[in-house]
């Protein structure tokens, strides 16, 4: 089971599940990460790229922009952006 405080095991497995392709299983540990820790700009970057693979765009550069906001100059966040066209 769980840490149900560790923000980062979450966001791990959440990683894991969107590898396999597995997005709402991805995107839900990503939310509960987030709700654990609001701050953790890393994972709304990852989950900004799920929503980004699962094709929700408008999702997708949301969660970019809250992790650029989070941590400027996130690598991970603005090359999402640039991939969809968006800016920062």
């Amino acid at each position: 089971k769980l840490d149900p405080k560790n923000a980062v095991v979450y966001a791990t497995r959440g990683g894991t599940y969107a590898r396999k392709g597995e997005y709402e299983r991805a995107i839900a540990d990503f939310d509960q990460a987030i709700k654990i820790n609001p701050k953790f700009a890393v994972t709304y970057a990852i989950r900004g790229l799920a929503y980004e693979l699962k094709g929700e765009k408008k999702r997708a550069i949301a969660d970019y922009r809250k992790a650029i906001e989070l941590r400027p100059g996130l690598q991970m966040a603005t090359e999402g952006l640039k991939r969809l066209g968006a800016t920062p």
